[in-house]
């Protein structure tokens, strides 16, 4: 078997993606929106940085809750869908492009990377973001992050529970997302997707992707964090609920910045 290699994902990543992003994703980020601003509430926090915001569901969601958001995000398609929500209903939110490996943006309450986002970087890379995040974090600054569990993954046939078969309707056109899913015992994630798309009665077109992903255990997670001052303050389910290591798909980590380390 041809062994699976995983890179960080390049700044286009999500450019296809990108006109069909929120009317596949939109409905489901609203339970881990939820979780945060409960999350965030119950440590007080008020200025948030967004590293990975998308299309800007997270920013959106808390800029509402009456938080002090800003949005950076690596892909440039995405954030021009986002400021053209922000424009429509009328709100000043700063949405600017950038690397969470090396943003620097200014010293916020808590810093997000949700939805899988730490997962387009090598584990290398990954370290390095979380000592950027570092840089861009208050002395007790959050960080909140999400990541498949690779123990539930690893586990008998889950695996095939994330094969998905989505169809959306949305300005005249037919979009279907079709993608199935291996994992190895490195924690490499590797999806295969097939994309229909149809206006009216016109030619569907049909295209197909490929990514990697690194997914971690909550182990995993808690020793690189810990290596770079942070104190794992709780890991739970996207909804909040009690993780389980063998039965949660994804993991949704509460980090506090305790000492920045500069190695």
């Amino acid at each position: 078997m041809t062994k699976v290699i995983h890179v960080s994902a390049e700044a286009s990543h999500y450019d296809k993606e990108s006109a069909s992003y929120d009317a596949f994703n939109e409905d489901k980020s609203r339970l881990i929106n939820e979780t945060l601003e409960k999350i965030l509430n119950a440590h007080q926090a008020k200025t948030i940085l967004d590293l990975s915001c998308g299309t800007g569901s997270q920013v959106f969601w808390l800029d509402k809750a009456g938080y002090n958001v800003t949005g950076y995000d690596i892909n440039d398609k995405m954030l021009d869908i986002a400021r053209k929500k922000a424009s429509e209903i009328g709100l000043n939110i700063r949405f600017e492009q950038g690397d969470m490996r090396t943003s620097q943006v200014g010293k916020f309450d808590a810093v997000l990377t949700i939805f899988n986002a730490i997962g387009h970087l090598t584990k290398n890379d990954f370290e390095q973001t979380i000592k950027n995040i570092a840089q861009n974090l208050i002395e007790g600054g959050l960080y909140i992050f999400d990541i498949f569990n690779l123990d539930y993954l690893l586990k008998g046939d889950n695996i095939t529970k994330l094969t998905i078969d989505w169809q959306k309707k949305f300005d005249g056109i037919t979009a279907r997302e079709i993608q199935y899913s291996t994992i190895d015992n490195e924690g490499i994630l590797a999806s295969h997707d097939i994309y229909h798309e149809q206006r009216d009665n016109e030619d569907p077109i049909i295209s197909t992707a490929y990514q990697t992903l690194q997914v971690y255990s909550a182990k995993q997670l808690i020793l690189i964090l810990e290596k770079y001052g942070f104190k794992v303050l709780k890991q739970c389910n996207i909804d909040g609920t009690e993780f389980i290591a063998e039965s949660s798909e994804r993991i949704l980590t509460i980090a506090k910045l305790e000492k920045a380390c500069s190695n």
